[in-house]
């Protein structure tokens, strides 16, 4: 059996089915908060691998969407698997006008189209070639399929990373640069909320101190802003406030949520401690501030391992006749909860588009067939070369 061959021949000849499973799964409506459509896409996923010899699992959830764990026989055979994950959720609410599917020559458009769903899709048929090959017996693969990510993987990311610890090596399916760039590396980020409690009463009768919570976290906003620092690759913004209740009454109450990234994991504490002494400042007598964090994910920091695996995917891609660069991204993924457990992994294996969280969102309709036989090729070659990953 010639593999180099033989997987992209698979994908070839069921390319049509390819994009036939893509339009079915963007026409089902599955933003985070609707539950009854993820679940939906989950039923789909499921459906598909009904008659394989994959083993799946559904992982039940009561606010969220239910998660999906689809492993290769090998898997359950095998103490170290390699991890392959994708998001079923979009960041559409269900009375989005954005609720259709269409193509033309060159693009295919649609919500989650390359956000994630593409991926998802190139990720499925990846499997279906190594079952075609004979190679779901001893590559042990699982591939979880979360329905959060896009609202910080609440409810998943005990999940992740609890198959991270139990992982060689982890791909995260988000889509590929124009360019055709795979991630290497993301920034950590924090989501921190700011809160202010003054004192209530009547605007007309307020003194020269005021004890208002709006104009003390003011004062704070400008002095977060000010901690931006381009150098260092950490950004601070202020993306939402809150506060008060009527222009004539003293504002009591305020809140403002901050968006902190940053590079590598020892910016953390210099971000907290700097977030900190803002929060403690009395900069109106009769305000109180605080601050609390709300969500967070780790840093994916260049690796080598990284590094490593990339080189190996490239190889593999040169023999497909793709050019695959690497490169850092700020926005964060799943590979950051991966990779804060201490395993190598890459991102951006997905198909390549563009304008993801728009309604002008597409994909470029050649790269999901390379980007399938890419993974596969690589899932085959990568575990074959595991050693090399770790050093």
């Amino acid at each position: 059996m010639d593999i180099c061959r033989d997987i992209p021949d698979f994908v070839s000849s069921h390319e049509g089915q390819m994009f036939s499973l893509l339009r079915d799964m963007v026409l089902i409506q599955s933003g985070s908060r609707n539950k009854e459509g993820v679940d939906r896409v989950v039923r789909l996923i499921s459906s598909f691998f009904k008659n394989t010899p994959l083993n799946v699992r559904e992982v039940i959830q009561q606010e969220y969407g239910n998660h999906l764990i689809v492993s290769t026989s090998a898997a359950d055979e095998c103490e170290r698997h390699i991890l392959i994950t994708g998001h079923t959720d979009t960041v559409f609410p269900p009375d989005t006008s954005f609720n259709w599917y269409r193509e033309d020559e060159e693009k295919a458009y649609g919500p989650g189209v390359i956000d994630m769903k593409g991926g998802l899709v190139a990720g499925m048929f990846a499997l279906k070639a190594l079952i075609s090959a004979g190679l779901d017996k001893t590559i042990p693969v699982r591939f979880l399929f979360n329905s959060d990510e896009e609202i910080g993987s609440p409810s998943s990311r005990n999940i992740i990373e609890e198959l991270a610890d139990r992982s060689i090596f982890g791909f995260v399916l988000e889509c590929g640069s124009l360019d055709g760039s795979i991630v290497t590396g993301r920034k950590g980020k924090i989501g921190i909320r700011l809160t202010a409690e003054g004192g209530a009463g009547h605007a007309a009768f307020a003194g020269k101190v005021k004890p208002s919570a709006i104009l003390g976290l003011a004062h704070k906003i400008i002095e977060v802003e000010a901690l931006n620092d381009v150098k260092q690759g950490i950004s601070f913004n202020v993306g939402k406030f809150e506060g008060g209740t009527a222009p004539n009454v003293v504002a009591k109450h305020a809140l403002a949520d901050v968006d902190v990234r940053y590079m590598i994991p020892e910016q953390r504490e210099q971000v907290i401690r700097s977030i900190g002494k803002i929060a403690d400042k009395k900069d109106v007598p009769g305000v109180e501030s605080r601050f609390e964090i709300v969500s967070e994910r780790p840093p994916m920091p260049q690796t080598e391992g990284n590094r490593r695996l990339y080189r190996l995917v490239r190889q593999v891609g040169k023999s497909l006749g793709l050019d695959i660069g690497d490169e850092f991204r700020s926005g964060v993924s799943d590979a950051n909860l991966i990779a804060g457990r201490g395993i190598a992994v890459v991102d951006g294996l997905g198909p390549v588009g563009d304008f993801d969280h728009s309604e002008e969102e597409y994909m470029i309709k050649k790269s999901l067939p390379e980007r399938c036989a890419l993974l596969a090729l690589s899932l085959i070659e990568c575990w074959k070369r595991r050693q090399e990953i770790s050093g």
